[in-house]
């Protein structure tokens, strides 16, 4: 990632911080994920990052952590239909029902996409940009 797209991005997640208050944690989040992603080692300590990456038990709040996890790979992320929805939800950590509330549809929909059955046009840019990607 060059230094113009890194800056670009954070700035749009704090801008998006603010103008979305109800998902603060997850930009907050997205921030220092991807200044580890654009810094690499020199950005936090080794112990916090394998947190962000591997908690599963609630150790840090579930939005913030998606949030790191959307940063820290988002070179990574790619979405382009619904073969993409399964392995984009285990990256970042969301379950089925998240995704179903992003896009707002219901869960049995979003089982149907892992299995590659149509998605919309909509529901596939609303992912799109959650995500920022």
């Amino acid at each position: 990632m060059d230094e113009n797209k890194f800056k670009n991005l954070m700035l749009m997640a704090k801008s998006l911080q603010e103008l979305e208050p109800e998902r603060s944690d997850f930009w907050r989040g997205f921030q220092r994920g991807l200044r580890r992603l654009y810094h690499g080692e020199s950005f936090g300590t080794e112990s916090e990052h394998e947190l962000y990456l591997t908690c599963a038990k609630g150790d840090y709040r579930k939005q913030l952590q998606t949030g790191y996890r959307a940063g820290y790979y988002y070179d990574h992320l790619t979405i382009e239909g619904a073969k993409d929805v399964q392995p984009l939800r285990k990256i970042i950590g969301l379950s089925v029902a998240e995704i179903a509330e992003i896009t707002t549809v219901s869960p049995r929909t979003v089982e149907g996409w892992e299995q590659c059955k149509p998605m919309s046009k909509p529901a596939l840019e609303l992912i799109k940009k959650y995500l920022m990607i």
